[in-house]
């Protein structure tokens, strides 16, 4: 019967030390699978594993696995060695030519690995994560020619070989938590030429490389928490940039042009952020949806302004797009941005506003009978106070949740008819003086003719800045919100900067 036996998956591994004797011999030649995760008593197996059809070996959280045996089975694809104690892998495994994914995730005790690991042609995913004791990659890093993810957070790695910028197949790599990590000099115009993910947070990297701007490819490039002053020019060059993640960067002093299909930035807490270029350089160049720039309080007022200016400029061309989709399409998706900066007050642009958390729409009695609403800009004040921040104790739980209640009727019915509907508008810090959150949202076309079919008319907006941690969840209240509505078929008015603000006194 062991001849047909395809798979082990066994929890009562568990109480032993070591594998029964069936398991050492040559009768499970067609085992296919051996599964022996969360066996958390054993501590060896035979001295060598010669199964001809295995595919997947699966130790994980064997957690007194000290050694691995030889391992000659030239079939295995999947090895899962993640929370065992290994200190080290077999020579052999240089062997295992079809092996595509390896897990050592979590294995504190080992210390390096071995350059014949770099033999292996089909590996594409690689997973050192929580690797604490691993100090080196093998110099043959960059021979790995299938590798597409290199998963290496909290490790003790602070060089990389040379040899990673040959990586031509790896689109994702993860360098997070490793405090005085070193970059290449250069980055090579020919190498990592498919590389879309770049995470170095809380990387203690005191210099980016001039040669930034040749990552070509890259989509997301996250950069929160390190020790650098500038960003190198040259990331202008990355034109298929969409995301960057730079929070928690407090040396940082300036920031170059962006790429104009930047979709996100987030530079919250960026404490030593003093200039800013134009993000909003001209009302067709900039693709920005999402703005962070919350708890930098050494940036120029004016530079802020502009910011905000820019960002409403930028909400009338999508209400004026969203018009002519709703008109030429049947179907559309939803679209949103927003921003989240210091500053203590509404625009003048935003037609309704009203001193806390609800602003009351209100319109002439005929202003709908030719009119439907695609969406909105708000505008919201928020600030915690040092006390409620004194409870907020990690990063996580520093986050509050934005969202907006608006509440709708039927034309001809009494207010008592009203319904709402809520959103999530969006996710940020908690801060300590006022802030302005704003942005727009603008309706998919199942609620755009939701509106005109049932003739509903909104009323009412109401903003709900929910604070949630490991223990509890409270509503904070906003001190200011404004609202402007955008509706069909005179959404295509002009914009004028003038008067947006209040003069200072």
């Amino acid at each position: 019967n062991h001849g047909k036996l395809y798979q082990i998956i066994t929890a009562a591994f568990n109480f032993f030390s070591k594998t029964p004797t069936p398991l050492s011999t040559q009768h499970l030649n067609k085992l296919a699978i051996l599964n022996l995760s969360g066996c958390g008593n054993l501590q060896s197996l035979p001295d060598r594993i010669h199964l001809e059809l295995l595919k997947e070996l699966n130790l994980s959280g064997c957690s007194k696995l000290k050694r691995l045996p030889e391992i000659s089975s030239g079939n295995i694809e999947t090895m899962h060695l993640d929370g065992t104690a290994l200190e080290e892998l077999p020579s052999s495994i240089e062997c295992l030519s079809k092996l595509s994914r390896l897990d050592l995730a979590d294995c504190k005790s080992l210390k390096s690995l071995p350059s014949g690991l770099c033999k292996l042609k089909s590996l594409d995913v690689l997973n050192i994560d929580g690797c604490s004791n691993l100090q080196r990659l093998p110099e043959e890093l960059g021979y790995l020619e299938a590798l597409d993810s290199l998963h290496a957070v909290g490790t003790a790695i602070r060089e990389l070989p040379p040899s990673i910028v040959r990586l031509k197949s790896v689109r994702a790599i993860y360098f997070g938590r490793n405090r005085g990590l070193s970059l290449p000099i250069t980055f090579s115009v020919d190498g990592l030429q498919n590389l879309r993910d770049l995470n170095l947070n809380d990387c203690g990297i005191t210099e980016l490389p001039e040669s930034l701007g040749l990552l070509s490819l890259v989509t997301e490039l996250h950069l929160e928490g390190n020790n650098f002053e500038r960003i190198p020019e040259s990331i202008i060059q990355l034109s298929n940039l969409e995301w960057l993640f730079i929070r928690y960067c407090e040396r940082l002093q300036s920031l170059p042009k962006l790429p104009c299909n930047l979709i996100w930035l987030d530079a919250h807490h960026c404490t030593a952020l003093e200039s800013l270029p134009g993000l909003f350089p001209s009302s067709n160049e900039s693709y920005l949806r999402t703005l962070y720039l919350s708890d930098n309080f050494k940036l120029d007022p004016n530079d802020l302004g502009g910011i905000v200016k820019g960002a409403l400029q930028k909400i009338q061309l999508l209400a004026t797009a969203r018009l002519k989709e709703a008109r030429e399409k049947i179907s559309y998706p939803s679209r949103e941005g927003r921003g989240f900066l210091p500053w203590n007050e509404i625009p003048k642009w935003f037609s309704f506003q009203s001193a806390g958390s609800c602003v009351t729409l209100e319109m002439p009695p005929d202003f709908f009978n030719d009119k439907s609403v695609i969406g909105l800009a708000f505008s919201v004040i928020v600030n915690f106070s040092r006390e409620f921040s004194f409870f907020c104790t990690s990063k996580i739980e520093k986050r509050f949740y934005m969202y907006c209640e608006y509440i709708v009727r039927p034309k001809d019915y009494l207010p008592h008819c009203s319904t709402s509907r809520r959103m999530l508008l969006g996710v940020s810090d908690c801060v300590v003086s006022d802030h302005l959150f704003f942005g727009c949202y603008f309706f998919d076309d199942k609620e755009f003719n939701d509106f005109r079919k049932y003739n509903r008319v909104p009323v009412a907006v109401r903003f709900y800045v929910r604070y949630t941690n490991s223990f509890e969840s409270l509503d904070w209240p906003a001190k200011k919100c404004g609202i402007r509505l955008f509706h069909a078929p005179d959404s295509t008015e002009s914009f004028s900067c003038d008067q947006l603000f209040t003069p200072k006194d």
